[in-house]
């Protein structure tokens, strides 16, 4: 069994990642995080609390022996890589890294490959989280490559492009089907032209479940995105196949959605589309078609807001 070393693990895609992997047969996990969002028993996992910034003290909670790979789910600051490495590096076999596609210099609208330049990090705004959110993580990849570097360590970064399923914390489909449960009409901007790349979040957990210990994704980057190229209106057809509930949209104009700001959860203009075909073609990922995943993804949100 491989020994694997999770940071976060606990929570949408870590969370995922831990059911998936626990139930493979071939994991053997270590679950770190603060302990707000127990999982419970597991087959496989055992969870340790503690906050990865006091790295010495995760290093004397944590059995001996050597992880063949850690899977990172919640480094955000710069200093969260390296204080890991600089307490574990000799037990580590392998970094594997959740970062963002977000971190692409997108200067047109073709999807974005893992060959593809990333921003500066002067052309980065400091007016709002996400600002924050890309400044850190294209900081975070430089930090890991730079640590397992002197570390002579093999890392892997993985660039998931809109994460979608079940558990999902940002308010992207579950912002749609709270208001179908609740019986509002949906507004559907029809005159924006802008295109998304989804990943269903378990795909996300297989592809790390594919790179921990494998030498294919040793110094590699993949993209986490399925091919479907998704638009507003295609999403919403998606969502009246899937849903068991009669809802009713209201057509609106991206004019419009400024002037009544309403918080629709994808961008208005530019594409934000992403090439995953490399996790494909390397290690055999196989992406979920995104309208089986959002029948699971709206078949357990529908649960929650109906209760």
């Amino acid at each position: 069994m491989k020994w694997v070393l999770v940071l976060g693990g606990s929570y949408f895609a870590g969370r995922a990642f831990t059911v998936l992997a626990s139930k493979d047969g071939n994991f053997e996990l270590h679950i770190v995080n603060r302990g707000s969002r127990p999982l419970g028993p597991m087959a496989n996992v055992t969870e340790f609390v503690c906050d990865r910034n006091d790295a010495a003290k995760l290093a004397g909670i944590l059995p001996g022996g050597e992880y063949d790979a850690v899977v990172d789910f919640c480094a955000y600051h710069v200093g969260d890589i390296a204080r890991i490495l600089e307490a574990l590096h000799e037990r580590i076999g392998q970094y594997i890294f959740i970062s963002t596609s977000s971190v692409y210099d997108r200067r047109d609208n073709s999807p974005m490959k893992e060959t593809d330049r990333v921003m500066n990090l002067k052309d980065v705004g400091r007016e709002n989280f996400l600002d924050d959110y890309i400044r850190e993580k294209l900081l975070l990849e430089t930090e890991l490559m730079q640590a397992c570097t002197i570390y002579r360590l093999p890392h892997t970064v993985i660039r998931p492009n809109f994460l979608y399923g079940p558990f999902n914390y940002a308010p992207r489909e579950s912002w749609y089907i709270r208001k179908i449960v609740k019986g509002e009409p949906i507004p559907v901007p029809m005159d924006a032209q802008t295109k998304f790349s989804f990943c269903y979040v378990a795909d996300l957990a297989r592809l790390l479940m594919l790179c921990c210990g494998e030498e294919k994704a040793h110094r590699q980057i993949f993209n986490a995105a399925g091919p479907e190229e998704i638009t507003y209106q295609s999403f919403m057809e998606t969502l009246k196949a899937v849903s068991d509930i009669p809802f009713v949209t209201r057509e609106v104009s991206v004019q419009q959605v400024l002037a009544e700001n309403i918080p629709l959860p994808f961008p208005l203009e530019g594409s934000e589309l992403l090439n995953g075909s490399k996790a494909s073609a390397q290690l055999g990922l196989t992406y979920t078609p995104f309208r089986e995943g959002m029948a699971k993804a709206f078949k357990a949100f529908r649960k929650v807001f109906v209760s």
